[in-house]
């Protein structure tokens, strides 16, 4: 069995008999003068309402971005609250040392 594709005459641009065909010559194209613009006519029926998918989406990403930012924030704040209560405290070890 062979795998090689066989050339199709109809889709090479040849004719039934494998010959060549001459292409057939197109037509000019006429000048198109610029219009103006038209305004578009009124709706006459109402336009769908969208889904809400995407605004319920957009809306869970940014409360994920805030919890998030606040849970960062608030771990930032408690650790620098801790680094000045240590701080604080081995101030007070090294002045009862002298």
């Amino acid at each position: 069995m062979s795998f090689v594709r066989k050339p199709r005459p109809y889709s090479s641009g040849l004719n039934s008999s494998g010959l060549g065909a001459a292409p057939l010559p197109t037509p000019p194209q006429p000048v198109r003068q610029r219009t103006p613009k038209r305004e578009k006519p009124a709706r006459t029926t109402p336009r769908q309402p969208r889904s809400s998918w995407p605004t319920a989406v957009t809306a869970l990403a940014l409360l994920g971005l805030v919890l998030i930012s606040m849970v960062g924030v608030s771990g930032l704040a408690n650790q620098a609250w801790q680094a000045a209560q240590f701080r604080a405290a081995a101030a007070g070890v090294s002045d009862m040392a002298r």
